[in-house]
């Protein structure tokens, strides 16, 4: 038997009663429950198995996934279900973890910030966009793709004006380097706001301008680094 924290990120129907969830926990990475008895209307299991929940559960380990026995319920977010939006975009954060999360790949720095950003986007009625991309970049960065943005990848100098970034590349041109590769045109301030996203808590994020062209980098970076992009809840986005 175990307790750990674990964040519901996909429901599915199992036999009558019962669902299997996929879930990220704290401490065992991405993990598969069987919710006994949790689509009944009684059930002691019936808040702490649904989609967003976020909960500290006993667990017992049965053949490749672990089993619910005592769950309590530590947030369910409920302002996501009250705002459209809000919904969409956290529901593409869980879709986003569920695929780049390693099955019982332990990792509780992007646990507790997955929990973090959900937390934000159900207290917000603003700002989502900027949110999920600092979600986006900070997550890419823990995964080892941290983008190089203070010195030019090809000179070494350090970087104090416009450039270019190389997604490929994963970072900088120099204004005098920029012809030995292909990159997207970035302002010095707009680097500076990469650098700054990535230092700031995501309660202080919408203290922070952030312009298209760094919404699309970030996004266009992190999907070539996972190797995927076609995420259904984007498509309702």
């Amino acid at each position: 038997m175990i307790v750990d924290e674990v964040l519901i990120l996909k429901e599915v129907i199992y036999k009558e009663n019962d669902k299997i969830l996929h879930a990220l926990s704290r401490e065992n990475g991405k993990i598969q429950l069987l919710s006994k008895g949790s689509k009944k209307s009684n059930s002691h299991l019936i808040n702490v198995s649904q989609l967003f929940a976020y909960s500290r559960c006993s667990l017992a380990k049965s053949k490749d996934m672990f089993i619910i026995t005592h769950a309590e319920l530590i947030d369910n977010f409920y302002g996501l279900k009250n705002n459209m939006e809000a919904f969409f975009y956290g529901s593409y954060i869980l879709e986003l973890i569920g695929y780049v999360a390693g099955e019982n790949e332990v990792d509780s720095r992007v646990f507790d910030m997955t929990v973090s950003v959900i937390k934000y986007l159900s207290e917000t009625d603003k700002d989502y966009n900027k949110l999920v991309a600092a979600y986006e970049l900070k997550l890419i960065s823990m995964l080892g793709y941290k983008p190089t943005l203070n010195i030019c990848i090809s000179c070494g100098n350090e970087i104090q004006a416009n450039a270019k970034f190389s997604i490929q590349e994963g970072g900088l041109f120099c204004s005098d380097c920029v012809n030995y590769g292909s990159g997207i045109n970035v302002t010095y301030s707009e680097i500076l706001t990469m650098e700054r996203i990535l230092k700031t808590k995501f309660e202080y994020i919408n203290s922070i301008d952030v312009t298209a062209n760094i919404l699309s980098l970030i996004r266009n970076f992190l999907f070539y680094y996972i190797g995927k992009d076609n995420f259904t809840t984007l498509k309702l986005l």
